[in-house]
């Protein structure tokens, strides 16, 4: 099975009234300039979300323009240079067969056949026809990648729109009916077209088997977790201009995906060289393509960029140029990149599904900041290989994952919880109140409340009421549990009480009632942090977390000095050698859209490193190996970097 390193993919959905697909297109040439990139993956266009086939079908539809085969000639021009190639095949949009086999499109719940509710895109997207993966298309999506895959020697497929389109067809309600699944039930429909589309995965998957094991194969729309089960790598499609995606999916994902691939299946992570998919007409900033890349490579994941393919096949050398200046600059450090792993030791355990949430932005956010490593885990991970674990805003314990802490607790490790964590499924109490050392009374009564600090929590906080922002719980703390901060009222609760507005809330007076506890190994903080923390950015409340945090921890892997709040400080490591990976751009808000335009200087940043069971001789500033001064400190070796502008590798051996 292929590994990749670099790879590139280039999108090539064509419309019917094009009329010249192809006609400028050079394999040679094409490929030539994808070899200078240093690329050894390259995903290209089989078949589109428009239903045309771009090379010598004998089962699908060929674009109506396109005179040669396309797709064949990249593949050998790829070949020829040890480039793999990956089959794109869109799956769940055809558009020109949905056109000619109208018994193949979905039917939503409303009767209609068109979609310009699907995702608010309206008319024009292309998504106005999907397809039905119960219908006969289902048996020739199949045979159309089986016929790719005995003409052409690929490296694999990629798989897209697998987002499980419901369905009441004819086929679908036959089906549901004999799987006794209420066709009536809009929510028995969806759980229905998902089950469809895994059906449809696994059977690809098991056609594909028969001819070679070694397939890439992934599936775009079913989750990342049945990926694991039915596909061979994962690949985090993240464009960050785009706002469904944004800045903040990224750091979340990353810092998750690489817990599920223990396998060492690759992790591609799929930015793309313009503002958005269909955009034409743009190359974004190297700075911010940059961006992307350095901080998936610090975090797992091989580099990969989107790209489209103008439907004349031209060779445009301007892209090229871009692509190829931020690949040789990464290449640089291939030595320290290749098969490194990163090293956390703290777990954040997901409330519920690992997706772009207000709890985990938060903590994602925070923990960056603070320059900690850490991972994000659910329910079924193995918690034992960290130091510490974070139950984030909206943690329901079940008794399975009770036991679990208990046992984590019981070889001496960490916990801390934040606002709802902790408590039973049902909100009625700590499933471990003894452990936790406090009982859940209820909802906060205080809208707005603030805090005061006890003198241990109180480093770099301002000695004023600090705002919380989000309601929390009420909670009262047993007579062994410390209690290091508590809850201030405000005059009145916010509210509207018929004739005036209670909107100017000052806090009033410091009562009794506990915001943060420990209890041996155990903290809790009974608001929200997280979540307040992704809507307003208050940096008391980073501290505040901060403080408990060193006081549980007060020897992270990592500690970090001189670099900005938004720069990015990772861990990694090969056998003899640890990698720091200090990132320092900023994305930056501009009307509508956030933007990375140029890399930003630092100086005199210090790291210093938990020794552990490593001890450096050296370290030194990749590539170039200028050497840096160790200097021991306790349990931690540190060194002084000059100045980075953008990006630094610093290499411990």
């Amino acid at each position: 099975m292929h590994k990749p390193k670099y790879a590139l993919f280039f999108d090539n959905h064509t419309m019917a009234a094009c009329p010249d697909v192809g006609a400028d297109f050079n394999a040679a040439e094409f490929a030539g300039r994808i070899s200078d990139c240093g690329v050894d993956f390259v995903g290209f266009h089989a078949k589109c979300n428009q239903g045309f086939c771009y090379y010598d079908t004998n089962i699908g539809i060929k674009h109506p323009s396109l005179k040669r085969d396309m797709f064949g000639e990249m593949v050998a021009a790829c070949q020829s240079r040890n480039i793999a190639v990956t089959a794109y095949l869109n799956c769940g949009l055809s558009n020109e067969d949905a056109i000619r086999h109208p018994d193949w499109n979905t039917v939503s719940p409303n009767g209609a056949t068109l979609h310009p509710d699907i995702y608010e895109l309206g008319w024009v997207s292309p998504y106005i026809r999907t397809m039905c993966v119960n219908s006969p298309y289902r048996d020739y999506l199949i045979s159309l990648i089986l016929e790719v895959a005995d003409k052409y020697p690929v490296a694999g497929f990629l798989l897209d729109s697998f987002n499980g389109f419901p369905c009441i067809c004819p086929t679908c309600i036959r089906e549901m009916k004999k799987r006794g699944v209420n066709w009536r039930d809009a929510d028995e429909i969806q759980k229905f077209a998902r089950a469809s589309v895994l059906r449809l995965a696994e059977d690809i998957k098991a056609a594909v088997d028969k001819i070679s094991k070694e397939y890439l194969l992934y599936f775009l729309g079913i989750s990342y977790e049945d990926n694991v089960r039915i596909g061979s790598c994962l690949e985090c499609e993240c464009l960050p201009t785009y706002p469904c995606w944004g800045y903040d999916y990224l750091p979340i994902m990353s810092h998750y995906l690489r817990t599920l691939t223990g396998d060492d299946r690759p992790i591609l992570n799929m930015t793309g060289r313009f503002y958005e998919w269909g955009d034409f007409g743009s190359i974004r900033p190297q700075a911010a393509i940059e961006y992307d890349l350095f901080y998936g490579i610090a975090n797992g994941m091989r580099p990969n960029i989107g790209g489209h393919i103008h439907p004349r096949g031209s060779t445009q050398g301007a892209i090229f140029d871009r692509l190829q200046a931020v690949y040789s600059k990464m290449q640089l450090n291939e030595e320290w990149y290749s098969d490194a792993v990163n090293l956390v030791d703290i777990g954040v355990l997901s409330p519920g599904d690992v997706s772009k949430t207000p709890p985990l932005i938060g903590i994602t956010r925070m923990l960056s900041e603070l320059k900690m490593q850490f991972n994000i885990i659910n329910a079924d991970a193995d918690f034992s290989q960290y130091r510490l674990l974070i139950l984030p805003d909206e943690v329901l314990l079940t008794p399975e994952t009770t036991a679990k802490i208990k046992a984590f607790l019981d070889d001496g490790k960490a916990v801390i919880s934040t606002g709802y964590s902790g408590l039973d499924l049902e909100k009625k109490n700590f499933a471990m109140e003894k452990e936790w050392g406090i009982k859940y009374i209820g909802e906060c009564p205080f809208d707005p409340s603030f805090f005061q600090t006890m003198p241990q929590l109180s480093n770099n906080l301002p000695e004023i009421p600090l705002a919380l922002y989000k309601r929390g719980i009420e909670v009262s703390a047993d007579n062994n549990t410390e209690v290091a901060a508590v809850l201030v009222k405000p005059y009145f609760n916010r509210e509207w009480d018929g004739v005036y507005s209670n909107f100017y809330l000052p806090p009033d007076q410091v009562t009794n009632l506990p915001l943060v506890t420990f209890n041996g190994k155990v903290a809790h903080i009974s608001s929200p942090i997280f979540s307040a923390y992704y809507e307003l950015a208050s940096v008391e409340l980073r501290t505040l977390f901060a403080n408990v945090l060193s006081g549980l921890m007060p020897e992270p892997l990592l500690k970090v000095s001189g670099l900005p709040s938004f720069g990015k400080a990772t861990v990694t490591t090969q056998p003899g050698r640890r990698m720091v990976h200090l990132i320092n751009y900023v994305p930056e808000l501009r009307g509508k859209s956030e933007i990375v335009e140029e890399p930003l200087f630092a100086k005199e940043i210090k790291i210093s490193i938990l020794i552990e069971n490593f001890m450096p001789k050296t370290a030194y500033l990749a590539p170039e190996k200028k050497e840096l001064k160790l200097k021991h400190e306790g349990n931690y070796v540190s060194v002084i970097i000059p100045e980075i502008c953008g990006y630094q590798l610093i290499v411990f051996e």
